[in-house]
């Protein structure tokens, strides 16, 4: 008779994520964001990335000649949805290293200061 296996995700604290299809689940979730909050045009969080081999110079550079951040952004998040779960780990940890912990605290559920606001719409009254 066969053995029975049960995968079961552990989140350990060395690393925020150690599943490939939960940090492409991550970048999901927290898509919009993404988007709207990295700073990859006046951060060296490219050049980090390059560094530690989690971009190659060829995807670097197809990132940095969009046009606008948000474009930018979009590439950067396509990109890493298709790398290893250690290489997004890198991608936090650059993240940490380059003035974007708030980013890294959000999308991980991490504590620690993080910056959000809030809007709030009034609706009119009601008439009878």
């Amino acid at each position: 008779m066969g053995e029975l296996c049960t995968l079961v995700r552990v989140r350990s604290y060395g690393a925020d994520y150690d599943d490939h299809s939960l940090h492409t689940s991550v970048i999901r979730q927290n898509y919009v964001f993404l988007l709207e909050t990295l700073d990859i045009k006046c951060s060296d969080l490219l050049c980090r990335l390059f560094s530690h081999e989690v971009l190659s110079a060829m995807e670097r550079d197809d990132i940095t000649a969009e046009q606008t951040s948000f474009r930018s952004n979009e590439k950067l998040l396509s990109v890493l949805s298709r790398k290893s779960p250690q290489q997004f780990q890198l991608f936090l940890d650059a993240l940490d290293n380059c003035g974007q912990q708030h980013v890294r605290n959000v999308i991980t559920d991490r504590p620690g200061l993080v910056f959000f606001a809030i809007r709030i719409t009034f609706a009119p009254p009601l008439r009878n």
